[in-house]
């Protein structure tokens, strides 16, 4: 376990935050950039982007006129990669040597975008292999099912990577255009962990060519519409797959909706974590098995829960479900022990984790978009008591805030 972090932050001209943690005698640096710009961000101001075009941008900003980006972080010993959320888009390296040099390939990764007609065509090809690969793999098709339940006709239930249609209307100049919006200094942080040094990294990141780029355009969101009724499908699969979400409209942002997920995940875990009386019990009824998860998603203008595995009886998944997800069980069974437990899991967690420099730089990355120190979520967390536990299962444990999909096993 590392002794108390030190953190350093440097907010520069141009409005790009860079926060590094200095840890002596780690072997590996991990450095993240991170956009306020993710898959669900189709509408800026008057303008609909085609669905998918964030992780298109994710593909392309690798390829530069004579080389790959990838290959440059190879060449200084660094893993590297990049990912595409819902709201973010991330580049990345880890590395045991040459941090600085690496340090460089990503600023230049993220600083000078090369698209090309030919270059968008090709990728598009890939892409869309990928998209095809994915609609083979009945997790990833029951996730997108369920979320078009929870948020009908919203971009959130589209694939990230969008859809054989939406590749088609993305070109070299419509990416263009949306990386300079997006890819703006103030609109993105840096943030690297590890063995280094502080003044070494900003004098780097100060030196290299990072200028603002184009206006700032205000994201826009339509009005969410009414939860979906549920539905199923058959699927090439030999077991059914369910899928129950619920859906939290909150309009808390910041710390406030970082603290309600903790609240949230507190809640689940005191109702169907692993060490729960309901899981045991699904369990041993064989509605459950290993694949049974939750997740508990807060993000500005999406909030939810989304809890799936495979089931030998969807029926009875949904009922269970339907039946013990409420604020009148977990009354019942959040005892004083329980909630203490729950709470220092929590905290154990976000102690592990600074053992981590990419689980540090990560979460610190994200935070950054919500106003909150990563250094001061143990007081958040100490600051959670029983009362907001049952407070929020209040209002947001109920049927009509609920829906279901299930996969099934085709007849033929």
């Amino acid at each position: 376990m590392t002794d108390k972090l030190e953190r350093h932050v440097k907010k520069l001209a141009n409005g790009l935050q860079i926060e590094i943690v200095p840890l002596s005698g780690f072997n590996q640096v991990y450095g993240v950039m991170m956009t306020n710009f993710g898959s669900v961000d189709t509408k800026q101001g008057e303008k609909v982007l085609p669905a998918g075009i964030a992780h298109f941008i994710e593909h392309k900003l690798f390829a530069k006129p004579t080389y790959d980006s990838s290959e440059k972080f190879a060449k200084y010993g660094a893993n590297s990669n990049a990912y595409t959320s819902y709201t973010k888009t991330a580049y990345l390296f880890q590395t045991l040597e040459k941090p600085y040099e690496n340090l460089k390939v990503l600023l230049d990764l993220v600083q000078n975008p090369y698209f090309t007609e030919k270059n968008v065509a090709s990728e598009r090809g890939i892409i869309d292999q990928e998209i095809q690969m994915y609609l083979d793999m009945p997790e990833f098709v029951l996730e997108q099912r369920i979320l078009g339940q929870l948020y009908p006709n919203d971009p959130i239930a589209e694939d990230i990577a969008g859809s054989s249609e939406s590749l088609q209307t993305i070109n070299n100049q419509n990416l263009l255009e949306t990386y300079q919006i997006n890819y703006r200094p103030s609109n993105m942080n840096l943030v690297i962990v590890g063995d280094v040094d502080p003044e070494k990294v900003e004098n780097i990141v100060e030196n290299s060519n990072f200028q603002t780029q184009g206006p700032r355009v205000d994201k826009t969101f339509e009005k969410l519409i009414p939860i979906g009724r549920g539905g199923q499908e058959e699927m090439d699969i030999t077991q059914s797959r369910s899928a129950y979400g619920i859906r939290i409209d909150t309009n808390l942002t910041g710390y406030d909706l970082v603290r309600r997920q903790y609240v949230m995940n507190m809640v689940m875990e005191t109702l169907i974590g692993e060490s729960s009386d309901n899981y045991q019990e699904m369990s041993k009824l064989g509605l459950i098995d290993d694949s049974f998860s939750y997740n508990v998603v807060a993000e500005n203008n999406y909030c939810f829960i989304i809890i799936s595995g495979a089931t030998n009886n969807v029926q009875r998944f949904q009922e269970y479900l339907r039946t013990h997800l409420s604020y009148e069980f977990l009354k019942k069974v959040l005892s004083d022990d329980k909630f203490e437990r729950i709470k220092r899991d929590a905290i154990g967690s976000y102690l592990f984790a600074q053992n981590s420099p990419e689980a540090i730089a990560n979460q610190m990355a994200e935070l950054y978009f919500y106003d909150v120190d990563y250094l001061e979520l143990i007081r958040m967390i100490n600051s959670i008591s029983k009362s907001d536990l049952l407070d929020v299962s209040e209002q947001f444990l109920k049927d009509e805030n609920s829906t279901y999909y299930n996969l099934l096993p085709n007849r033929k």
